[in-house]
């Protein structure tokens, strides 16, 4: 690896720790951004000098949010992990999950507040017409992206 690729991937590991996630597995990210293969527990830790139970485990999560997925190779029994094909489709969806999540508890709880409680009826109104504006913002970008994809995809096509 080159100091650009060794680079992204610490720079990735801070950012993805930034968003309260373990900096372990955004280096794992970021190495899968970067590679074309499938790798195996065995070789992630040995490119970014962990351990092999602190890249298992990190990988196990980074498969449940959608961005890894397990593989295999034909005549060897290791699980190889490589970028999910649909990262970035389920990054944005998981994104708008959350969004919709916090918006439906603003929702389901500003009716049950106490007519008293001024401070958090305010600040929760604001909270979800926050909330609202980003559902329908999310909305609008997914669709913008789906189209972007799709046009790149008949350019290449053609």
């Amino acid at each position: 690896m080159n100091d650009a690729e060794i680079g992204f991937i610490e720079r990735f590991g801070l950012i993805f720790e930034g968003d309260g996630g373990p900096r372990i597995a955004g280096r794992i990210f970021g190495l899968a951004l970067l590679g074309d293969q499938p790798m195996t527990l065995d070789d992630m830790a040995e490119v970014l000098q962990v351990s092999k139970a602190s890249v298992s485990t990190n990988t196990r999560l980074l498969n449940g949010m959608g961005l890894l997925e397990r593989t295999t190779v034909p005549g060897d029994r290791h699980t190889y992990y490589r970028l999910a094909p649909d990262a970035f489709d389920v990054s944005l969806a998981r994104a708008r999950q959350r969004i919709v999540a916090v918006l439906e508890l603003l929702t389901d709880t500003l009716p049950e507040l106490p007519d008293d409680n001024l401070v958090a009826q305010r600040r929760l109104s604001e909270m979800r017409n926050w909330y609202e504006f980003l559902a329908e913002d999310m909305d609008a970008m997914t669709r913008r992206w789906k189209a972007i994809k799709a046009a790149r995809k008949e350019e290449s096509d053609a």
